[in-house]
């Protein structure tokens, strides 16, 4: 392995350490926000269940916005588990480049499979941000009318 390969290697590693670390971080942002939105939908329940007037239909819905917030919010914590599960994957490897020289082709094979292309990383942002907007409740349609009984 030659001296400029080893330097670029080096680069990839610090660039990989530091984009695992912002995706854990944004992970932890959206599992706050998403924690936030199921407290505001739990909220809104309970409220519900004091409320003189309230009907039954309306208690459904809630409760489906409630169930909504709490599978975002699963899926937000399994987001951040496999962030940091990446991340710390990548400090061991980055570990492990510095500390033996031997390990160096090792830590590029691994740098190569456990760093997502530019183009994965967009699309698991675009999952992200889909996932987030699930937790609304407007399940209706444009154009549909609701059911009467």
């Amino acid at each position: 392995m030659s001296a400029a390969s080893t330097g670029i290697l080096r680069t990839e590693l610090d660039t990989a350490v530091a984009a695992s670390r912002a995706d854990r971080e944004a992970a932890e942002r959206e599992l706050s926000r998403s924690r936030a939105a199921r407290s505001r939908a739990a909220d809104a329940l309970e409220l519900s269940a004091r409320r003189a007037g309230c009907d039954e239909h309306e208690r459904a819905q809630l409760r489906l916005a409630y169930v909504a917030a709490d599978r975002v919010v699963a899926e937000s914590q399994a987001a951040l588990n496999r962030a940091r599960e990446l991340e710390n994957a990548v400090t061991v490897v980055a570990g492990a480049y510095g500390a033996a020289p031997s390990l160096r082709p090792v830590a590029a094979a691994v740098l190569e499979s456990v760093t997502p292309a530019p183009a994965a990383r967009a699309s698991r942002a675009r999952a992200a941000r889909a996932s987030a907007r699930r937790a609304e409740p407007a399940a209706r349609l444009r154009g549909t009318r609701p059911r009467t009984a």
